[in-house]
């Protein structure tokens, strides 16, 4: 077997010596700078990643506090406008009632005055309609002497008493 000749170690050795040094020369100029570089951009790239991600992150919060802020200042808006609104709609609501109820206030009065003036105009019907109906009957009864006016007269003595 060769690899156990003396003789042949130190071409081995001296053949294995410099194909390491020609590797190691080989991979620290071509290979290994490469690699550091390709490292080097990708530590670059996730370093600007992540600070994006904090901007957007510090712009998120931003956002965030702007919208709770106007959400809070709309809150507060429509509180005060709902009250404001309430507080119309009461105001205008007991307007209304008091003019309905001065309409009809006004009503009831013209009716009531219709219902008195009705009241007398019926009562002197029916005063009239029993002076005429009085009248008849004193006729059928036979006292020819007493008249109309005797009755009536009768009737407006009776309503003084």
């Amino acid at each position: 077997m060769p690899q156990l000749d003396l003789s042949t170690y130190a071409s081995q050795a001296f053949w294995m010596v410099l194909c390491f040094c020609l590797f190691w020369i080989l991979v620290s100029v071509f290979i290994t700078p490469k690699i550091a570089d390709v490292l080097e951009q990708r530590k670059r790239k996730i370093d600007d990643y992540i600070q994006k991600a904090e901007k957007l992150n510090q712009q998120a919060k931003l956002s965030l506090e702007k919208y709770e802020k106007a959400l809070n200042a709309a809150k507060a808006k429509a509180s005060a406008d709902i009250a404001a609104n309430q507080k119309e709609s009461a105001s205008f609501l007991a307007e209304e009632e008091k003019l309905l109820n001065e309409r009809l206030n006004k009503q009831i009065a013209d009716s009531e005055f219709k219902l008195a003036k009705e009241k007398r105009e019926t009562l002197q019907q029916i005063e009239a309609l029993s002076q005429t109906l009085a009248f008849d009957i004193v006729q059928k009864l036979g006292f020819s002497e007493i008249s109309k006016n005797d009755v009536a007269e009768a009737a407006s003595n009776r309503g003084k008493d």
